[in-house]
């Protein structure tokens, strides 16, 4: 390949890498919708169109509100209500049913007692609701004593 050839590639490389529309903005509005959305946190678990989707069946109920407290980190109590509002996505296979299932929870000093909204079927990022805290977080160590569940494969 001559100089001239590769001179001429090399210009229409950088001239499409330069058109309109390819800005490092337009790169991230495309990819968003790949991204994980941080749910409404005024509606997330008070609202079966924004459930806390804590997956794992009872193992994952019992583990989110075992980690849920109160706002200065009460302990909190909690009831199971029922189930709700059926859907067929289920972890994301369109072919199997699954129900919210409705609790009703409360902590020391709370007036009015909340009903929360929770997937027991599909698993995602789970977050504290509005007035709520999750205790540790991400980075925080597990208690002193405490082994995780080994699966074998």
């Amino acid at each position: 390949m001559s100089l001239f050839r590769i001179a001429c590639v090399v210009v229409l490389a950088l001239t499409a890498c330069a058109s309109p529309g390819t800005s490092f903005d337009d790169v991230m509005r495309r990819t968003q919708p790949l991204m994980p959305k941080r749910p409404d946190p005024t509606t997330y678990g008070t609202r079966p169109e924004n459930p806390v989707r804590v997956g794992w069946g009872d193992k994952g109920v019992l583990a989110y509100f075992g980690l849920l407290r109160g706002p200065e980190g009460q302990p909190v109590a909690w009831r199971r209500m029922g189930d709700c509002c059926e859907f067929t996505q289920v972890d994301g296979r369109a072919n199997e049913r699954g129900r919210l299932s409705i609790f009703e929870v409360t902590y020391e000093g709370l007036d009015t007692p909340v009903v929360l909204y929770v997937d027991a079927y599909t698993g995602g990022s789970v977050y504290a609701p509005w007035g709520f805290t999750l205790e540790g977080g991400p980075d925080a160590p597990p208690p002193p004593g405490t082994e995780p569940d080994i699966i074998d494969l």
